[in-house]
């Protein structure tokens, strides 16, 4: 062969070669991970805290909990648990060696839960170990209406405080007024002893990205809220740092090797709606943000439809040795295209956790 055209054919297989590396896959071995017959079986949500020890930290919302019945593989249409976790080893993905971790109150046995009432209940966001307590930020809630929807706010939101390593919930304390801003999307500690929590507040078709801060001792005290210029102790002159139209509600935070990764998807409040999720991200803990990437549609069609599907997540102590970031993002039926609960019970596939692997140079 003449050494130009072997140049050219070198060249060739090299160019797919990096084609081939940059594509987005779904991460078979995470979805297997959520793939279970005890414990934990299904729910949504799946932000993740590392701890000390390597262990992840998986806070999951609404859960079934022991209801896998092998003979049909189904499980119940309705959860017992409006949250759970689950503890997850050092770079183990055998879903048999992770702990689930539930309440032991009376009625709903969620993992986290300060009030005995079953009509008032919590959706953990953020979460982080800081020395010997690992803070967990808990959206407040109370049954209202029916549905997918049927919820509302019930007053401040909460931090709760579960012990390292024994993982025992020692507590809860309540936040101050957010405005209706809703932290729990990200905590990032920096070197300057502060973690910055980030915000979201929807209104109407816009979802808005806040910032602000706390000092690592005092988790629950003295926040400061970023105004555009300067920190100060009034939510009320807190401004965005982003803004997207036309996305759900769910935005998720993550520093990404130096940068700041802002992720979210596509409005979807029913089947056949959104399908798609982006990436943005900042230099800086305040932003600004590059416009949003179309990264990912998903493809968990049943039937030809897509699923009602929300809570896009990164998860950068993940990231593996190809330079791929993991991403999960939560599936919750067909809604009104597709029966999925029959007779009763339901395929839990149709409500797990799915996972993709997203090559850093597609980001950044």
């Amino acid at each position: 062969m003449k050494k130009p055209l072997l140049i050219v054919v070198l060249l060739f297989i090299l160019s797919i070669q990096l084609l081939t590396a940059q594509k987005v896959y779904k991460d078979s071995t995470v979805i297997n991970f959520f793939r279970r017959t005890a414990g934990w079986i299904a729910s949504d949500g799946g932000l993740t805290a590392t701890l000390a020890d390597g262990s992840t930290l998986w806070l999951m919302g609404d859960s079934h909990i022991d209801d896998y019945d092998a003979a049909t593989g189904t499980i119940p249409c309705l959860f017992q648990v409006r949250n759970a976790a689950v503890l997850q080893p050092a770079n183990n993905w055998d879903w048999r060696a992770t702990t689930t971790l539930t309440g032991n109150s009376s009625g709903i046995k969620s993992y986290l839960k300060n009030n005995a009432s079953d009509t008032f209940f919590m959706w953990p966001g953020a979460g982080i170990q800081l020395k010997d307590t690992v803070y967990v930020y808990c959206g407040s809630l109370k049954n209202a209406g029916s549905g997918a929807f049927g919820f509302a706010a019930a007053g401040n939101d909460v931090m709760a405080k579960i012990h390292y390593p024994s993982m025992k919930v020692v507590g809860y304390e309540v936040l101050p007024g957010f405005q209706e801003i809703n932290f729990g999307i990200g905590f990032i500690l920096s070197a300057d002893g502060y973690v910055y929590a980030y915000g979201q507040k929807l209104h109407y078709l816009t979802n808005n990205l806040y910032v602000a801060r706390f000092k690592a001792n005092k988790p629950t005290k003295e926040w400061q809220f970023w105004n555009g210029t300067k920190w100060q102790a009034d939510v009320r002159l807190a401004k965005a740092i982003a803004s997207q139209d036309g996305v759900s509600g769910t935005f998720h935070i993550s520093k990404v090797k130096d940068k700041l990764l802002l992720v979210s998807s596509a409005l979807s409040i029913n089947c056949d709606a959104g399908k798609d999720i982006y990436t943005s991200f900042s230099d800086h803990l305040t932003g600004p943000f590059t416009g949003r990437k179309t990264i990912y549609t998903i493809d968990d069609t049943l039937q030809g439809h897509y699923p009602f599907f929300y809570t896009t997540v990164a998860h950068p102590g993940f990231i593996n040795d190809k330079e791929e970031l993991l991403i999960t993002y939560s599936i919750n039926g067909y809604g009104t295209c597709v029966e999925t609960c029959i007779n009763g019970r339901l395929n839990p596939d149709y409500y797990r956790l799915k996972a993709i692997r997203v090559p850093m140079q597609l980001i950044f």
